[in-house]
């Protein structure tokens, strides 16, 4: 099966699909098919030549990139196999596990799971006003990573925050350890303080579905590693119900 099987050409999914654009933006509503014209755009890709490797499609979850690989595969499109959506999580841990990353970052790129919380949480108590404080301390300093917090004018960090960090850092450190929070933040600083970095040029074309649920960081993410890619980001602002993780609608407006 092709890529425009079954597609009218005065459709918008095959606009969508053959445009040869190298900046798309869709906002559409849901059920008006937005997610099938990028999994056609992808397939037409392939199909024209395109190696797999250089092509990034990103999803909001693993369940719609094992989704995206399936419907390929039923199609029939030469070098599906070799393609993997995946989550800018993964992206990201994969990235920031190469060792020249390993070395300018100086974090090790290891989650911390839910049980390793508590002795974090114990460990820092006492200086820092008690568990709770603690946990809302954590969940501020995510969430100030993931809208970019630092590159907004006038930002200070006040001394409770930088006492803080003072004692986080070092403990995450010694215990080769990120938080969930900091992988996304850290892939983009590292692409930002290195615009040479080999990642800044890896492909050739990236497409991002459900935009609008990124967050500020992500999206810069996709900013960063788009030097020399095409891009298509599909969305709806209207439509994205993600604020409790800081997600950043306007980013599809913008």
């Amino acid at each position: 099966m092709t890529w425009s099987h079954n597609l009218d050409s005065s459709t918008p999914a095959y606009q969508i699909s053959s445009s040869k654009n190298r900046r798309i933006r869709v906002i559409a509503g849901p059920g008006t098919g937005k997610s099938f014209a990028m999994k056609r755009r992808v397939a037409r890709l392939l199909e024209s030549g395109i190696q797999a490797r250089s092509i990034l499609p990103v999803t909001f979850t693993r369940v719609a990139a094992d989704d995206l690989h399936r419907e390929l595969v039923n199609m029939g499109v030469p070098g599906c196999e070799e393609l993997k959506g995946v989550t800018l999580h993964s992206l990201a841990l994969r990235i920031l596990m190469r060792n020249h990353v390993l070395l300018a970052t100086g974090r090790t790129p290891r989650p911390l799971n839910d049980f390793e919380i508590k002795p974090l949480e114990a460990d820092l108590a006492a200086k820092h006003g008690g568990v709770r404080n603690i946990r809302k301390k954590i969940k501020a300093y995510e969430a100030g990573w993931a809208r970019l917090q630092r590159d907004d004018p006038g930002y200070i960090l006040s001394q409770e925050d930088r006492e803080f960090l003072g004692d986080l850092l070092p403990w995450l450190k010694f215990h080769k350890a990120m938080l969930i929070g900091e992988v996304i933040p850290y892939l983009y600083d590292y692409l930002a303080a290195n615009p040479a970095a080999q990642e800044r040029t890896e492909f050739s074309h990236i497409l991002v579905d459900e935009y609008q649920d990124l967050n500020k960081a992500e999206q810069g993410v996709i900013l960063l590693l788009s030097n020399n890619a095409d891009v298509c980001i599909v969305g709806d602002d209207d439509q994205s119900i993600y604020s409790f993780k800081h997600a950043h609608p306007a980013g599809i407006r913008d």
